[in-house]
C-alpha cells in the first residue's frame, strides 16, 4: 500500500476540522435582560409620580396624595363653576315701591349670570324676578325690582331672602345660593331716594 506524504494527511484535517470550528462561534446577545427591562419601568413609574407632584413611600402618602388630588379636583370643579364667591344685600324701600338688590362677587372669569331673587315671610314667598347680567372677575351687581302695592306689603313683612346665582352653561351644582335678612327703610323714602342697605348674606352651596 502506497504511503500519503505528511503533508497531504494535514492538509485534510484541516480542511475537515473548519466547519466544526465555525458551528463553535458564541450567540448574538439581543437585547437587555429581563431585570433591566423591569428597572426601566420603575424609573418611568418613579418619573410620572414626580412629575404629579406626589411621590408614594408609605401609607401615609398614599392618604397625602389621595387628599391633594382631591383639593385638586375640587379647584378644577370651582374654576369651571366660574362664581368663587359672592356676598348680597337687600332693602326693601317702600317709598320708591322697590326692593334694592347689591351683590358683590368674585369671579374666575367673566361671564353672562343668571340671578333668581325671592322673599319669603308669614304673608307668604314672594317672587322679585329673574335677571340675566354680565360678570366680570370681581365688582358690585346692583338691580331695583319694582313692586306693586300689595307686591310691596309682602316684602315689607318678608323675613328672609334668596338669591340665587349661576354662570350661563355650566353644571347645576354650580348653583350658588345667598341667604339673609332684608333691611326695611324706617320711613318712606322718595322715588330715587336713598336707602338703608340690608344685612350681609351667607353664601351657601358649591
Amino acid at each position: 500500500m502506497r504511503t500519503l506524504p505528511l503533508c497531504l494527511i494535514l492538509a485534510l484535517l484541516a480542511l475537515f476540522a473548519a466547519p466544526a470550528t465555525a458551528l463553535s462561534l458564541p450567540e448574538v446577545i439581543g437585547g437587555p435582560t429581563e431585570s433591566a427591562a423591569e428597572e426601566a419601568d420603575e424609573a418611568e413609574d418613579e418619573s410620572e409620580a414626580e412629575e404629579d407632584g406626589c411621590t408614594i413611600e408609605d401609607e401615609e402618602d398614599v392618604q397625602l396624595c389621595a387628599e391633594i388630588a382631591e383639593e385638586e379636583r375640587e379647584s378644577e370643579e370651582a374654576e369651571k363653576c366660574v362664581l368663587e364667591d359672592a356676598t348680597a344685600k337687600l332693602s326693601a324701600l317702600p317709598g320708591s315701591q322697590t326692593v334694592q338688590l347689591v351683590i358683590h362677587y368674585k369671579a374666575f372669569a367673566s361671564a353672562s349670570i343668571a340671578i333668581d331673587a325671592r322673599l319669603r315671610g308669614p304673608h307668604g314667598g314672594l317672587h322679585l324676578g329673574a335677571e340675566h347680567t354680565h360678570f366680570r372677575r370681581a365688582g358690585v351687581f346692583r338691580h331695583n325690582f319694582v313692586l306693586s302695592k300689595k307686591q310691596m306689603e309682602r316684602a315689607m313683612a318678608a323675613r328672609q331672602f334668596s338669591v340665587a346665582l349661576q354662570a350661563v352653561n355650566t353644571p347645576r351644582y354650580c348653583r350658588l345660593t345667598l341667604e339673609g335678612a332684608p333691611r326695611r327703610a324706617k320711613r318712606p323714602l322718595r322715588a330715587g331716594g336713598p336707602g338703608r342697605s340690608g344685612g350681609r348674606a351667607q353664601t351657601r352651596g358649591r
